[in-house]
């Protein structure tokens, strides 16, 4: 750390730092046994308002040293890898400081407030790029009324609602130029962010596919909604049965959300690739489809268990290519084998639920699987129809669960012992 200010210092300021740091350096032991609910919420409250007005008085420091050169001391590049080095923070971390001190020059409302505790330092960067931000030709009398108004707003407001605010703060204190400015920053924003798009993925070699994505917000925000639908604890009651579910869903419960909306994205409306649809073609033998335990390949290269093959037949997300015993072709797959959507129609008005005795899953959500199977010359007509939701859909073709049917229509499984 830097030379302590404490043994000595004459400017008022070094010795106000020096009393301070010996006051905290006597609570330091101070046990906190006694301080009740009120008092304790109102000190932290005073801290965090400290806090403020220390960053203020540390960030204006920061500022005067860049001034008086203080990193000609030891020939460091810059004030920003001065302080790092002398604090040991990161360098990145003192550099964004160091511009926060600058703003704060330029800015001296949004510096008044955090001086007095009024606006924490995470509100005033958000303050001062928002104020940057602003065109360079803007009158200083609308100028002023944008930080006044930026700093009123941050009484009630945290560091994420001011920069919403901030990015539509013409809008408000100046409308007769706010609206044009603030449809061209929209559409500078968008189209960057439609540049910035990108996607990765890549086998992990245990079975998952992994990466990371950046899409425009409008898009992002699409796909949100539609995971949010799919992993909402009504939805997952239905398909997984009861359970205490999180009204916010984790991370994996998104996961497989996104697994099920792609398994629901109808093929068809794919645009052809090489010729072809982008349809993926899951290859196995006759014996695996009928319903033995090899495992089915897939054109990309992967391989999945007869199973999860069997199941993802009935869905349009892919094309079976069923062999014999010599690798000849028996049968390949059309997406003609799905039913369409008059046939859909009709079935959900005939079974306006899952036909599971006691899942009442909506017929609209639900799949349309054929009771003798496609493969095995199954028509794709009404009489060969039954509606079941994903969850139940999956169990039929699990070959750990025998299914039972009833002169009624419904099904019934019961787990193989």
């Amino acid at each position: 750390m830097a030379k302590d200010l404490r043994p000595g210092g004459d400017h008022p300021v070094s010795r106000a730092v020096a009393r301070l740091r010996e006051e905290l350096d006597g609570l330091a032991e101070v046990p906190l046994f006694g301080l009740g609910p009120g008092e304790t919420g109102a000190t932290l409250v005073e801290l965090t308002r400290l806090a403020a007005q220390v960053a203020e008085l540390e960030l204006r420091v920061a500022a005067h040293a860049g001034e008086v050169g203080v990193e000609q001391q030891t020939g460091a590049t810059s004030t920003a890898s001065w302080w790092a080095h002398a604090t040991k923070q990161d360098r990145r971390a003192a550099a964004g400081r160091v511009r926060l001190a600058e703003a704060l020059g330029r800015f001296p409302l949004v510096r008044e407030a955090l001086a007095a505790g009024g606006v924490n330092a995470e509100q005033a960067r958000v303050i001062t790029r928002a104020l940057d931000a602003l065109p360079d030709d803007l009158d200083t009398e609308v100028l002023a009324k944008a930080e006044q108004h930026l700093v009123t707003e941050a009484a009630d407001h945290g560091p994420r609602a001011l920069a919403i605010i901030g990015k539509h703060l013409l809008t408000v204190i100046a409308p007769e130029i706010g609206e044009a400015h603030d449809a061209r920053a929209l559409e500078r924003e968008e189209q960057a962010a439609a540049a910035r798009a990108f996607l990765t993925i890549c086998p992990d070699g245990r079975g998952s596919m992994v990466g990371k994505f950046s899409v425009p917000e409008a898009q992002g925000q699409m796909l949100h909604k539609a995971l949010l639908a799919l992993s909402a604890p009504k939805h997952l009651t239905a398909t997984d049965g009861a359970g205490t579910y999180e009204r916010r869903p984790s991370p994996e419960r998104l996961g497989t959300a996104l697994v099920e909306l792609i398994e629901r994205f109808p093929a068809d409306r794919l645009p052809d690739l090489g010729g072809t649809n982008a349809t993926v073609v899951v290859t196995m033998d006759l014996h695996t489809l009928l319903g033995g335990l090899r495992h089915a390949s897939l054109d990309t290269g992967g391989v999945i268990s007869a199973a999860h093959a069997r199941r993802l037949a009935c869905e349009a997300g892919i094309i079976p290519a069923a062999l014999g015993t010599h690798s000849e072709v028996l049968d390949l797959g059309r997406t003609t084998r799905l039913f369409t959507k008059a046939q859909r129609t009709a079935l959900n008005q005939q079974q306006p639920t899952c036909t599971t005795v006691g899942c009442d899953w909506p017929a609209h959500l639900c799949h349309a699987h054929h009771d003798t199977p496609w493969h095995s010359s199954g028509p794709t007509d009404l009489a060969n129809a039954r509606n079941l939701c994903p969850h139940h859909h999956a169990r039929i073709h699990d070959p750990t669960y025998d299914t039972q049917r009833h002169p009624d229509g419904s099904v019934t499984f019961h787990r193989r012992t």
